[in-house]
């Protein structure tokens, strides 16, 4: 009995070694392929049995994602019915590792019928499905890597490898942007980077604390109380802003106030500000369509907790938090 460890090295030296005959094998039959999708006018169907088909629905996936409409179709269900969702402007990416697989070859008859175009992905390029195709990828020769050799491991690396580099060579005649793969994966770690707008993560309307600089410090502690945010917002009479009095306010204020409540609002934020010999600079604002990310970019640069959204850079309209933007996923 071998030992797993040297089992395991040995088997992906072997897999390495084909990911490299591959790459030396990738030749004009890849730009051919290439450019019949890229002219395409229906979406790309991958089609596989077995190993190869679960490698096809990954290819199928990757494609969709980085701006190539495609997928999967199961041979079988191809000839009962599903060959209905393909169009003559469709293009077939038939994977199998002899060639001979007779479902696929049945179901890739019938698509060419149609009037689809394929391109076979395959060892040989004397099979019947590479004699079907409009173009053959072929994939080197290699034994399966493991012992007995017969599952199907080095040949199916070499699919999903080929998809992959044949899904980026499209993303990148396409001149597919970052910003187009974040509309296709909104809820993962880039969409939100680069979707997210303040305004989706503000609180807004009456869940805003808000108090004019001339009400009492008490009603300014009632209202930061009862909206539960740890912060108000302090305006003037037509609703600007003046400032933002958080709980950080409060501790300097009550170090430094013996009799807060014989204070307004605005009174109370002029004691609070860190440095209380300085006249108080005028509170900023940003835009409420600002990425949610330079929101994070700018509390830590200026190492505050709060941002005010207005949409005229001085009445407020909503606030963000940094715990807000921590929580969805972005700091």
């Amino acid at each position: 009995m071998r030992d797993p460890i040297e089992l395991a090295r040995g088997m992906l030296k072997e897999q390495a070694e084909a990911i490299v005959a591959l790459a030396n094998a990738i030749g004009q039959p890849f730009q051919d392929a290439v450019s019949l999708i890229l002219a395409a006018t229906d979406p790309v169907v991958v089609s596989g049995i077995g190993k190869s088909g679960i490698i096809a629905r990954k290819i199928a996936a990757t494609l969709a994602s980085t701006g190539t409409p495609a997928m999967f179709m199961h041979p079988v269900e191809g000839v009962h019915g599903d060959l209905g969702a393909v169009g003559s402007g469709s293009v077939l990416l038939a994977l199998s590792k002899s060639g001979h697989t007779e479902e696929l070859v049945r179901f890739v008859g019938h698509f060419r019928r149609i009037g689809g175009r394929v391109v076979a992905v395959c060892e040989s390029d004397g099979s019947p499905l590479a004699e079907l195709a409009d173009v053959c990828l072929p994939i080197p020769s290699r034994p399966e890597a493991g012992p007995l050799a017969l599952a199907p491991t080095t040949s199916t690396l070499l699919m999903l490898a080929l998809g992959d580099a044949l899904s980026m060579a499209l993303l990148e005649m396409r001149g597919f942007s970052e910003d187009q793969f974040a509309r296709y994966h909104p809820d993962g770690s880039l969409g939100r980077r680069l979707l997210t707008r303040a305004a989706d993560l503000m609180h807004g309307g009456d869940e805003m604390p808000c108090v004019r600089g001339s009400v009492t410090f008490n009603d300014l502690l009632l209202e930061m109380t009862g909206k539960r945010l740890g912060m108000t917002c302090i305006v003037d009479d037509q609703r600007r802003l003046i400032g933002v009095f958080t709980d950080g306010d409060l501790r300097r204020l009550l170090t430094r106030c013996e009799t807060p409540g014989k204070l307004s609002a605005h009174e109370a934020w002029r004691l609070s500000r860190r440095d209380p010999s300085e006249t108080p600079v005028r509170c900023s604002t940003v835009q409420p369509d600002i990425l949610a990310v330079e929101c994070l970019r700018r509390m830590r640069e200026s190492e505050i907790t709060v941002l005010v959204l207005s949409e005229d850079g001085s009445v407020p309209v909503g606030i963000i938090r940094l715990q807000d933007l921590v929580r969805a996923g972005l700091g």
